[in-house]
């Protein structure tokens, strides 16, 4: 899953080198930090099984990027949204913007069962969110 997440990002990477598409604002930076070193760090809590911050964290940093993605990729009129990038690598772009935003959704529905599966409060507030307790009874 994580896996997946890095190559879908490398992907995006060499895309938006090809096509030649210029960021706005403090976009490179929010994706570096939050897209690929956050999670990366947060991969390292996981690997020590260190859910209580591994699992939320890694939920914060993969739904982030996900909505970044969606929002300055797809919706947002700048020169790095898909419609606005033309040329030879536009569609190679569109397809990786595509790809790392299936892989963002993926990776953070990852850590929402990860983290359900290891936390009792967390799993209690879903359980309560979904059958509150006086249903139960």
């Amino acid at each position: 899953m994580f896996t997946g997440y890095l190559v879908g990002g490398a992907l995006f990477a060499i895309a938006q080198s090809a096509a030649g598409v210029t960021y706005t604002e403090s976009q490179v930076e929010f994706i570096v930090l939050v897209g690929y070193l956050g999670p990366l760090l947060v991969m390292g809590f996981v690997w020590v099984k260190n859910y209580g911050y591994g699992a939320p964290l890694l939920v914060g940093t993969t739904a982030t990027t996900c909505w970044f993605i969606v929002y300055f990729f797809f919706v947002h009129d700048n020169p790095a949204n898909v419609g606005a990038v033309t040329g030879d690598g536009s569609v190679a772009y569109t397809v990786s913007v595509a790809a790392l935003v299936a892989m963002s959704l993926v990776t953070a529905l990852t850590g929402t069962w990860l983290w359900y599966c290891e936390s009792d409060g967390f799993r209690e507030a879903v359980d309560n969110a979904i059958r509150p307790t006086d249903a139960r009874e």
